[in-house]
């Protein structure tokens, strides 16, 4: 670690994957780091996450490990969510490390919060529970950020408390969530409810306003599971969240029996409103905001979380810069705004696509069909080979 004389000191609302993230990068680079969380603990949102190459390069770097409690599924496989039919089957394991270098992972949430926390208290970086940003200003002691009603002088403050972001508010009070009008329910699912051939793939089901996506978690002994459908729910009326089955085959009439089957092997599915955050700054002066607080954006492409680790190496980068602190900051935000807002554009896009109506579906299907497995990999290059 570089010694951290004459290093900004750094403070991170928030103790999510971005806040540890960027923890982890500021230690490393030898920047003093405070990590203020409002939350009593650590709380995960969501049940798994799918981590690129681009991102799981980094944490190899940073020596987070997530050995024993992710895995690296071995296919992805595409079908058609109505017909059951299997469109192509994408190699991903092998496939990934050879053409980018390093894994495709996937794993519980809180398995990766539980790492990345573990390698920033290893680093001294320890977050301070029930403890809320409530505001950032220039005094004539310097630049302080309040939190837990006290203040702290500090050199800049970073944003990472999620899409809800206080910091956001309070700094820029007009910038709001946007409804992407869909719901995600999510659930941990038996392995069985896969067949055995299934079980170490990714597997991709599509169809008109909606689709399943279900993968390996906890070193392969269960599969996550994701069910997203357009519209508000509260349009077919409120789901009994004890049993939201009835609700959820209602919605899936239709759908390839295979689907509907691994669907009901639970009945504990959770239903998370999507949003999202239109293109804005994300940032000035001494106060910047990192993943979900800037850039929350449908996670069609399962790069949420990665554009937050992405983030917390690209901060650290920038800061090693010359100039002022709010220079560097500004550099930031110029270089990571086209990065972000690329990854969020595409995976809107990605959503159209696998949600495309009938008849257009056929073409989707006809394009996926008609591709070579290598050629479906090799269309994430842009994603997966970008090195911040």
């Amino acid at each position: 670690m570089t010694n951290s004389a004459q290093k900004e000191k750094i403070a991170i609302a928030g103790a999510g994957i971005a806040g540890l993230s960027a923890a982890i990068a500021l230690r490393l680079a030898g920047h003093p780091v405070d990590i203020f969380e409002a939350e009593p603990k650590l709380q995960p949102f969501g049940a798994g996450i799918q981590i690129g190459p681009n991102a799981t390069r980094i944490l190899e770097s940073w020596n987070v490990a997530l050995l024993g409690t992710g895995f690296e599924p071995e296919n992805i496989e595409i079908h058609n969510a109505r017909t059951g039919s299997l469109l192509n089957t994408v190699p991903l394991r092998e496939a990934a490390r050879a053409r980018y270098g390093a894994p495709y992972v996937t794993l519980l949430r809180k398995d990766l919060q539980n790492a990345l926390l573990s390698r920033a208290r290893d680093l001294g970086a320890v977050p301070k529970y029930s403890t809320p940003v409530t505001g950032a200003e220039m005094t004539k002691d310097g630049f302080q950020v309040t939190a837990g009603g006290r203040p702290y002088t500090l050199d800049a403050l970073i944003g990472a408390d999620g899409i809800g972001s206080e910091v956001r508010k309070f700094a820029w009070g007009t910038k709001q969530p946007v409804s992407a009008n869909a719901v995600a329910w999510r659930a941990i699912l038996p392995i069985t409810a896969v067949p055995e051939a299934a079980r170490k793939n990714i597997g991709v089901w599509m169809a008109t306003g909606g689709h399943f996506v279900h993968y390996p978690v906890s070193g392969g002994s269960s599969l996550n599971g994701v069910l997203v459908l357009d519209d508000d729910y509260r349009n077919d009326g409120e789901p009994d969240r004890n049993d939201p089955l009835p609700y959820l085959l209602h919605r899936l009439e239709g759908w390839a029996p295979q689907v509907r089957e691994t669907v009901s092997s639970t009945k504990a599915w959770l239903p998370w409103q999507l949003r999202g955050l239109e293109k804005w700054d994300g940032g000035h002066g001494r106060v910047q905001c990192i993943g979900d607080a800037w850039h929350a954006m449908r996670p069609y492409l399962a790069s949420g979380g990665v554009m937050a680790i992405e983030d917390g190496a690209a901060l650290a980068s920038a800061l090693a810069g010359k100039g002022s602190i709010e220079a560097k900051l500004a550099r930031f935000r110029e270089k990571r705004a086209a990065r972000v807002w690329q990854v969020a554009e595409r995976s809107a896009l990605i959503g159209r696509i696998y949600h495309v109506a009938q008849p257009f579906d056929v073409v989707r299907d006809l394009a996926i069909k008609k591709s070579s497995p290598a050629k479906l990999l090799e269309r994430n290059d842009w994603l997966y080979n970008t090195r911040v």
